[in-house]
């Protein structure tokens, strides 16, 4: 009687460990894995949205994942799904744009390039999933092989659980041996499907990736995974305007981490016979940006040249026949608040050296004096408002 009741527990012992496994396995359904990553969208809305559903959970790991993506050798696999729009073409269409949405927001904020994807939409939803958007390295096996698992373990599964309701009947205790080898029986079936529900997993690891039969890549995307956006942005100092100094800059990438700035400053400014303030200055800088041009830290190196014509007072300064001339070099940080908007901030120091006349402060004064300055500090400070165009 007790080889009995202990064969009854370990039955039952091997049931709650099956049926645990599966509802893990169904919790975490949708989820991202180590290197497939799914995105939740809500019916025909191509915007991504990262507070939808799991989709902040699944960005976090994502963003972890990204530490070991090399650029130029890995490659990320976009899968797009869209099936809830009212005809084939609107689901083309949405699947296509969410694809480039969640691409730009990963090149925005996670440094990748264009051609970092490789990108297919489907005009329908995912089996299992729905409306979704699949990211996975391209080590993992296509999608289209991962759900032909995942809908053959599901009739499996159904039959695993329609065994494991079916209770254990002991007929007499009459023939005890005989009950006892149908309860071993029984517990080698159940091991045995413990066994074979894991082997699908193992080889779904170890398998090789393969490129999936469909969807087919639309000529569309296949031109915009070939191009990457060329920063280029208009920008003004207010650091600038608070000294009254009228200003607009112009930035333009160059080549994948360099870009050229070219900022125009300048006061013409006449309070009164006694005060006046005109001034016209130029300071291109070259850039190099450490993830990408357009985002996060930078340095530069900068020259100036200004001209001047100042009254103070007594005196009128005015340079001579040439202008100030400097260089210097710079730090900065630009920080996106959107999609186009990003605010910049920056601070240098250098050298300027300028040669001018001094004259008495009324009309056609004389001359009085000519110096020559040299300077040595602060050549550069700047907080700026950016508008970023992105263009292709």
């Amino acid at each position: 009687m007790n080889k009995k009741i202990i064969s009854c527990l370990i039955i039952g012992f091997i049931l709650c460990s099956s049926l645990n496994a599966q509802t893990t396995q169904e919790g975490n359904k949708g989820t991202a894995s180590d290197s497939t990553f799914v995105f939740h969208y809500p019916p025909c809305i191509q915007m991504f949205k990262a507070d939808y559903k799991s989709n902040r959970q699944t960005l976090q790991l994502l963003k972890k994942r990204l530490q070991t993506f090399s650029k130029g050798k890995d490659t990320l696999y976009v899968n797009g799904y869209s099936g809830e729009c009212e005809n084939d073409s609107r689901n083309q269409r949405t699947a296509f744009h969410r694809c480039i949405n969640l691409k730009g927001y990963l090149i925005n904020y996670y440094g990748l390039r264009e051609r970092d994807f490789k990108t297919v939409n489907t005009p329908h939803n995912h089996p299992d999933l729905g409306d979704i958007v699949v990211i996975s390295y391209s080590s993992l096996p296509p999608l289209k092989q991962m759900e032909e698992e995942v809908s053959k373990s599901v009739p499996a599964e159904k039959e695993q659980k329609t065994e494991e309701i079916t209770p254990v009947v002991v007929e007499k205790e009459t023939e005890p041996v005989r009950e006892e080898q149908e309860i071993k029986e029984e517990v080698q079936q159940k091991e045995q499907q413990v066994v074979q529900a894991v082997e699908p997993v193992q080889q779904e690891v170890k398998s090789e990736p393969e490129q999936p039969d469909q969807p087919m890549q639309t000529d569309e995307l296949v031109s915009v995974s070939q191009t990457s956006s060329r920063y280029v942005a208009v920008k003004t100092n207010l650091a600038a305007w608070a000294g009254t100094i009228l200003n607009l800059a112009a930035d333009v990438q160059v080549s994948e981490h360099i870009s050229v700035e070219l900022p125009v400053l300048w006061c013409p400014w006449y309070v009164s016979d006694k005060h006046a303030v005109k001034t016209f200055t130029i300071q291109p800088e070259g850039r190099y940006w450490l993830a990408r041009p357009g985002e996060g830290h930078f340095f530069g190196v900068h020259a100036h040249i200004g001209w001047f014509n100042v009254k103070w007072n007594r005196d009128r300064y005015q340079d001579t026949s040439r202008p100030l001339l400097g260089a210097g070099i710079s730090y900065g940080y630009l920080l996106p608040l959107g999609e186009h908007w990003a605010g910049e901030f920056t601070l240098g120091a250098g050298y300027a050296n300028m040669k001018y006349n001094t004259y008495y402060n009324i009309g056609n004064g004389a001359r009085i004096d000519t110096r020559t300055r040299n300077y040595w500090g602060i050549t550069r400070v700047g907080i700026s408002v950016v508008y970023r165009f992105n263009l292709k």
